[in-house]
């Protein structure tokens, strides 16, 4: 398979490959190769001497389409994994809550984001106004680090054959721009996720708050703003939906 990976979330794929496996995960930075008769490897095309006796040391090149590829076969054959672009008999309503699923689909941020994503655009210029030289270190070691959040995540709505599915994407994990989503959401990808809510999650409850899964306020904090603006308010999906956890993206 070869496209482009568009969000890897590598502590999850990590830490569920590790459960698949029964056994922990060993990180390999580099290892030694030999051209000894016993050993195939293809030492030419890495630029080495295929004749002469050697021991070469080669770092490992990380690859995230074939590390979704290597996950996807791993999880083949357990209960606890449907691909639905293998087939069409599964339903997405009667599965519970810890499944891993394989689908085609189309990802969508929904519009009510985009401010939300403009006030993260201000950051720096409000750091700068409140943080002054009347404050003490810590004060503004606190509120720096307040506006500096990077683990922010973006809310984004997902179609599987007439089921609305709610996700969470951590912006550390995208590969591309923010801004070049856009492009994506008219483009079909293929999506792994792991289901997270025990059923259909009603419309009325919010599946994205800005101010808990953006601004990384606390319950009290939250509690404490009486009104909010454009960019503020949750996010609400049009119909009932389940929540995953999406795990890697790819076209």
């Amino acid at each position: 398979m070869f496209g482009n990976v568009i969000y890897y979330d590598k502590n999850k794929i990590d830490e569920y490959r590790a459960v698949v496996k029964g056994q922990r995960n060993l990180q390999i930075d580099e290892y030694e190769v030999s051209n000894d008769k016993g050993v195939q490897i293809d030492l030419k095309a890495f630029g080495a001497d295929a004749k002469a006796s050697k021991t070469y040391r080669a770092k490992v090149q990380e690859s995230l389409l074939y590390n979704c590829d290597e996950f996807e076969k791993m999880l083949m054959g357990r209960d606890d994994f449907f691909d639905f672009t293998q087939s069409e008999d599964y339903d997405l309503t009667t599965m519970s809550r810890g499944t891993i699923i394989k689908f085609d689909g189309y990802i969508k941020v929904p519009e009510e984001f985009d401010y939300t994503q403009t006030i993260d655009r201000f950051k720096p210029l409000l750091v700068a106004s409140i943080v002054n030289d009347s404050m003490d270190k810590p004060e503004q070691a606190a509120v720096k680090s307040f506006f500096e959040t990077t683990d922010t995540k973006i809310p984004v709505l997902i179609d599987l054959r007439e089921q609305l599915m709610c996700s969470k994407l951590i912006s550390n994990n995208m590969l591309v721009k923010y801004e070049d989503m856009e492009e994506y959401e008219e483009l079909e990808v293929t999506i792994i996720a792991r289901i997270t809510s025990s059923g259909m999650v009603k419309s009325q409850k919010a599946f994205y708050d800005p101010l808990k899964d953006f601004m990384t306020l606390n319950r009290v904090m939250r509690r404490s703003i009486e009104g909010r603006t454009d960019g503020l308010n949750e996010i609400y999906a049009d119909k009932d939906y389940r929540t995953i956890e999406v795990l890697a993206i790819y076209q």
